[in-house]
């Protein structure tokens, strides 16, 4: 592999920006969507923040150049967690979304449904502070008495596109009952017989992987189908990809061991292997199809020698070279970063979005 060239394509000293998801339009522009937020004292992530917004950027020029990024679908959208991309093949441009529900604090006592609210005072004192954040010198329980909101239940939503992503519209509201809700940073999948899976994790948890389906074009979503959860494991962010025949590849993020992991479908989505730890430390993962048919599996190497790596698989995900993982970054400034996603361009180079501090 040729030593890589990095770029910086968005950057906002005022602003937190991370969490990158790419897919190519039907016309050849590539779309790419990310959270951004206010800086504040220490980095928060979607689930303790209000102010978060999904911000979509493009590209026409194969990822040389890129829009101004600009909140999607709306400036009305905030609370958001991570969003994901769909490009399908009948033209339309799926955007999936979470968003948290918020309110100012002052304001929950006086609700009926005030228990289903979360303090930022006891989001941010549960906020578990690793090296890959910049918090062990705050007083997290002080921030969360000085922040005046509180969080409460949330609506999954799927837009969709029919202009490459310059406008989205026919939003559906996606039931995820029994989970409290549903969040995905890596869009659905087609299967050969005509359906579209998502894969979702549980929010607020954090600890579950389900998916919905829709055999309608997305007009109505199926009641979620559990395919990952428990057992000593906190899965979440799948990472979904259409193999040969009635295969389909769906790797996971593991909070607990800090490994990826992989469920197998060999009947086209209706029902899954349990998860199978992969030789891959890090998270979490993007899956990609090479024109050559190798699939690559990006994801962030979040220990010492911080970066991207990637490894490949010969055999349509039965196996990886985790012998031979290929570099992509490395030297960064902390665990804080990745969410590496790849597409193949044009003249046969890779391109990579990732984030870092």
């Amino acid at each position: 592999m040729r030593s890589p060239r990095h770029v910086v394509i968005h950057r906002d000293v005022h602003a937190y920006c991370a969490h990158p998801h790419m897919v190519r339009a039907s016309g050849g522009a590539l779309v790419a969507v990310f959270n951004m937020v206010p800086r504040r004292a220490v980095v928060l992530h979607p689930p303790e923040d209000p102010m978060y917004q999904n911000m979509l950027i493009r590209s026409t020029d194969e990822g040389e150049t890129w829009s101004a990024p600009e909140p999607v679908p709306g400036y009305n959208h905030t609370g958001m967690e991570c969003a994901g991309l769909t490009a399908l093949q009948d033209g339309r441009l799926l955007l999936n979304q979470w968003q948290f529900g918020w309110l100012p604090a002052g304001r929950v006592p006086a609700l009926a449904d005030a228990s289903a609210y979360t303090g930022a005072h006891v989001l941010l004192t549960r906020w578990r502070v690793s090296p890959e954040h910049d918090a062990a010198s705050v007083d997290l329980a002080a921030l969360g008495r000085d922040t005046p909101w509180a969080r409460g239940p949330g609506r999954c939503l799927v837009h969709s596109s029919t202009d490459q992503g310059l406008s989205f519209g026919n939003t559906v509201t996606v039931d995820t009952a029994p989970f409290s809700g549903g969040y995905g940073m890596r869009g659905a999948v087609e299967t050969a017989d005509g359906r579209i899976l998502l894969p979702l994790s549980d929010v607020p948890h954090y600890r579950s992987v389900f998916i919905i389906e829709s055999a309608d074009g997305c007009q109505s979503w199926s009641r979620p189908v559990p395919v990952a959860s428990g057992d000593g494991h906190e899965f979440e962010e799948p990472a979904i990809l259409r193999g040969q025949g009635e295969r389909l590849i769906l790797v996971l993020r593991d909070n607990v061991t800090r490994r990826l992991h992989q469920c197998i479908s060999t009947d086209h989505g209706r029902s899954w292997s349990s998860p199978a730890p992969l030789p891959l430390y890090g998270y979490p993962a993007h899956l990609l199809r090479l024109a050559d048919g190798r699939i690559l599996l990006t994801y962030g190497w979040r220990q010492p020698g911080y970066g991207v790596r990637a490894v490949l698989s010969m055999d349509d995900g039965a196996t990886w070279l985790a012998e031979h993982t290929l570099v992509i970054r490395d030297g960064m400034r902390n665990g804080n970063l990745g969410y590496p996603v790849t597409l193949e361009r044009s003249d046969g180079t890779l391109l990579t979005l990732y984030y870092g501090e």
